[in-house]
């Protein structure tokens, strides 16, 4: 029991510090133009939705890879979880979070059965890149701009079903579907990456990414993109146009990009 227990935090600190490490932003660096600059002229107030939302999609993705890490850790840890019963609480909380059945590991699974689900639950519990991110922000809200997103932190236009739990659509009087509030805008990117790794319509898009992760390569947002179709009934007009937005108006590297307009208000500021 010690044994396994010592094995599972230093993997996790390991791959928390290397991804860390890969996402950390080092300030004493110079800035490449090309990575900041955008095909399309960017007006002030686009310029700061990015400066603003983008961080955010950041940190949402990082809790995606942290409970990515653990699972990776426990696929291999059978009797740790299944027949000591550790972490069995915690890893049927994040099955049902990604709409797994009820008590979607028990003590009645084989090991085989058990190293299955797991890679089952990898397939979904994963990350969505920021670039496709800040595309279907930009759709959904206008920027920033639309009532949903500065009233109740709705960015993606996502629906739900049970009266009270949002906004009624414009102009709907006996409405299907509301949109749905949000407290945080924070809880409302966590929301919508949840509905991309386990939504029924986005099957696709999660099995390209899968197809990437097996060929070695990082999930590419204009791939992915393409498992959207079913996102808005503009279907691949709709691929088209986050296609066009993270083209023409997403620099190269969005990290990049806040940082160095951050550095230059944080400037501007002192004189």
């Amino acid at each position: 029991m010690i044994k396994k227990h010592r094995r599972f935090i230093p993997a996790i600190l390991l791959f928390l510090l290397a991804f860390v490490i890969s996402c950390k932003q080092n300030t004493d660096l110079p800035i490449d133009p090309q990575d900041i600059s955008t095909v399309k002229t960017l007006s002030e107030n686009h310029k700061n939705f990015i400066i603003r939302f983008h961080p955010g999609t950041v940190e949402a993705n990082n809790k995606v890879m942290v409970e990515r890490a653990h699972l990776i850790n426990l696929r291999d840890d059978y009797n740790h979880v299944i027949k000591k019963k550790n972490k069995l609480n915690w890893i049927n909380n994040l099955a049902k979070k990604y709409r797994f059945e009820e008590n979607f590991f028990s003590t009645t699974l084989t090991k085989e059965e058990y190293i299955q689900r797991i890679d089952t639950m990898l397939f979904r519990v994963d990350y969505i890149p920021e670039k496709l991110i800040m595309a279907q922000a930009i759709i959904e809200s206008g920027w920033g701009g639309s009532k949903f997103s500065k009233e109740i932190n709705n960015y993606f236009g996502i629906h739900c079903y049970t009266r009270g739990c949002g906004r009624p659509p414009a102009n709907v009087e006996n409405p299907k579907f509301w949109v749905k509030a949000f407290p945080t805008v924070a809880i409302c990117i966590e929301d919508y990456l949840r509905l991309l790794n386990s939504g029924f319509a986005y099957e696709e898009l999660r099995q390209k990414r899968a197809e990437l992760r097996k060929d070695k390569e990082y999930p590419n947002a204009i791939l992915l993109a393409q498992g959207l179709e079913k996102y808005s009934e503009k279907g691949n007009e709709y691929i088209q146009l986050i296609e066009s937005i993270i083209n023409n108006y997403l620099p190269k590297n969005l990290d990049e990009f806040v940082r160095y307009h951050n550095n230059e208000s944080q400037m501007l500021s002192k004189k």
